[in-house]
């Protein structure tokens, strides 16, 4: 059992260091900037996080989390019962102590108040007033809007990840006509006016809306966001109750593909394996550990594209099983894609240089970007070349940063149509893997998708091409992409 263990793990991806503290996104800006809140779901925990940015940050500010879209906020006094006490910081205390539910450290702790569900904070829990004493307590759209976290700003940029979990069974009701729902952030000031508000949201027809800006663009000059290894996933799986070390280094998102390009992930990170002995041969694989059925992902894209008309890269890589050498198994599986996405295959014949309405006009969706040159040139009407994934394979956010930086300061490749991916992930070492040194990928995405998040949002994005990540959900790169895109101009 152990040497099949071995064999299993030293064919996963190729990880990291040790985890580091969630502390400030990045300097203060001038107070001429606006104010930006964003929701987002960590990977191990499922624990909302609240970020944001240019912030006010003065007494009396508060981010309140709601149950449903706030239009108005006010304090009531409540003269009994025990206050709920808010996290302060331990003056004996490490400053650099890691936290894996909060941020912020020094006289700058942010306060959370967990109105429900759980938290743990640097720092020693406050005492709590006298039950006797009156307090203010706000409410929302007059009480009728549950508040489930008030969370305190210190600083202008800040990153929060809460003790209220997120149940993705709430994920499974988002449509192609959904926007916000489950939860929303409001920044609001002592009086209680919305300063900024934010939401868990799909974009599921992003691409569309902002046809009128990007529609004369090369997917080569947009900001695009994907997922990396985006088949890897379980339906209904729940990581605190289920998880194994197979799991932990084997599932990379938390939604399908359908859930994914929902909520605007538009490249997608394919690699398909050959499995004989099953009646339906070809299945999605992370390293050798079998995933979903090839044609479960395809119906899903075809579903989406069929109802909101946006345009998905699908990156076929790798083959890590059942392949071998020759190309027979290849031309088995491009048969197989032409069968099951038919007329929705964009044609090669446009070419990477084609624009959004060029593709659009041909009324197809769905780019095959096949990383097997030979099979390419067999296949001219129905293949792309590949999309470059710049593979950083380093076990470090310092490392990471390095990599991202340097693959953006000096991209030779933007000269080129062919799209290019930053692949935006740590990834663990065969050794570190086997002894699950790092406690898996869930928690090595949230080391680095605040930074990641970070470092698109306020440097990279700008001539970045496709980002991809693990558990996507913890990233604001759909956000940011959205936000770049609109200021693209066509000269």
């Amino acid at each position: 059992m152990l040497q099949r263990m071995l064999i299993l793990l030293l064919c996963i991806c190729p990880a990291w260091t040790q985890e580091q503290p969630v502390l400030t996104l990045g300097a203060s800006r001038p107070a001429t900037d606006a104010l930006k809140l964003w929701l987002t779901i960590s990977a191990r925990k499922r624990f909302l996080e609240v970020s944001w940015k240019h912030a006010p940050a003065r007494d009396g500010d508060q981010v309140l989390l709601t149950v449903q879209d706030p239009h108005s906020f006010e304090q009531r006094t409540l003269p009994t019962g025990t206050p709920l006490a808010a996290f302060g910081r331990d003056t004996g205390s490490d400053s650099n102590s890691d936290s894996e539910e909060s941020s912020g450290s020094g006289a700058d702790q942010v306060a959370y108040v967990p109105f429900h569900g759980y938290t743990s904070t640097p720092g020693s829990v406050a005492k709590a007033k006298s039950a006797s004493l009156a307090r203010q307590h706000w409410i929302s759209n007059g009480g009728n809007n549950e508040i489930v976290a008030a969370i305190k700003p210190s600083l202008s940029a800040q990153w929060f990840t809460t003790g209220v979990p997120f149940d993705y069974a709430l994920s499974h009701n988002v449509t192609a006509q959904s926007a916000c729902y489950g939860y929303w952030a409001s920044y609001i000031d002592a009086q209680g006016r919305i300063l900024a508000k934010s939401c868990v949201r799909a974009y599921p027809r992003w691409m569309h809306e902002l046809r009128d800006v990007v529609g004369d663009l090369r997917l080569r000059d947009l900001f695009i966001p994907g997922t990396h290894d985006s088949g890897s996933y379980r339906p209904n799986f729940d990581p605190l109750l289920r998880e194994s070390l197979v799991t932990k280094y084997a599932l990379t998102q938390d939604d399908d593909i359908r859930g994914q390009l929902l909520h605007g992930a538009r490249y997608l990170d394919i690699r398909v394996g050959y499995y004989r002995p099953a009646e339906d041969k070809f299945f999605i694989y992370h390293g050798i550990t079998k995933q979903r059925p090839l044609k479960e992902v395809i119906q899903q894209v075809k579903d989406f594209v069929l109802e909101t008309n946006e345009i998905v890269i699908f990156g076929i890589k790798e083959f890590p099983v059942g392949f071998g050498k020759k190309l027979g198994v290849h031309r088995l599986l491009v048969s197989y894609l032409r069968e099951h996405f038919g007329d929705l295959i964009v044609h090669p014949s446009l070419t990477w240089h084609a624009t959004l309405r060029d593709i659009w006009k041909r009324q197809q969706n769905v780019i095959l970007a096949y990383d097997n040159n030979e099979i390419v040139q067999e296949f001219p009407q129905l293949l792309f070349g590949a999309v470059d994934q710049r593979w950083g394979n380093v076990q470090s956010w310092a490392r990471l940063e390095r990599h991202l930086r340097y693959i953006n300061d000096f991209d030779v490749s933007r000269f080129s149509s062919r799209p290019v991916v930053d692949m935006a992930e740590l990834t663990p070492e065969t050794w570190d893997v086997i002894l699950d040194k790092h406690g898996g990928l869930r928690k090595m995405a949230d080391n680095v998708n605040w930074r990641i998040s970070q470092l698109y949002q306020d440097e990279l994005g700008g001539h970045a091409n496709i980002v991809a990540a693990d558990f996507i959900r913890g990233t604001t790169l759909v956000e940011t992409a959205i936000e770049i895109n609109r200021r693209k101009v066509v000269y």
